[in-house]
């Protein structure tokens, strides 16, 4: 069987020879073509299937992620619970120190924490201000659709020969539209 990047290739190349103006070549080539079309859909249904394949082994995986991290959530809430009644058991009993062959224990004490009872009363030295700035995407993206869209119409004003270029917006240089890879949707 060919290899989808040949059938493609093959495609292009019939294409390009396509502009003739012998009939009977152009249509010994579109009957070429439309055999390569039908094994580029065979080969396209055997690519779609294979993504389904795939898909479905992504699910079992994340179904299988999200057994394991229930029993990592499971696990660690086992050794908080048997770290917090060894500590509780070690200060009702007012030991402060175990120690044994492989390891000691030792009840710390936590260090001293701040908790602020009325936000609004703390001094202005103890309090700091933390201002974000981030570009508001949208309205960019907004501005240079509508320069594009404007410079577009402008131009082929100029091109069909008036004397507009006086009308160009200029393009910021600080921003741009780019359009990401395309994308397959299958339905």
């Amino acid at each position: 069987m060919t290899r989808l990047y040949a059938l493609t290739g093959q495609m292009a190349e019939l294409a390009a020879m396509a502009d003739t103006d012998d009939e009977g070549l152009r249509q010994a080539i579109q009957d070429t073509m439309d055999g390569i079309k039908g094994e580029f859909e065979v080969k396209a249904d055997s690519i779609v299937m294979l993504r389904r394949n795939i898909e479905g082994d992504i699910d079992a995986i994340d179904k299988e992620v999200d057994r394991l991290n229930e029993l990592k959530r499971v696990k660690k809430n086992t050794v908080g619970q048997l770290s917090d009644f060894l500590r509780r058991n070690m200060e009702a009993a007012d030991i402060k120190s175990i120690k044994r062959p492989l390891f000691t224990i030792t009840l710390a004490l936590s260090p001293e924490k701040v908790i602020v009872d009325d936000e609004k009363a703390i001094p202005d030295e103890f309090v700091s201000v933390a201002t974000v700035i981030a570009p508001d995407k949208k309205s960019i993206a907004a501005r240079l659709k509508e320069i594009r869209e404007h410079n577009t119409a402008v131009r082929k004003r100029v091109e069909a020969g008036e004397d507009a270029d006086h009308e160009l917006l200029p393009e910021p240089f600080w921003a741009h539209l780019e359009r990401g890879e395309s994308s397959i949707r299958i339905k």
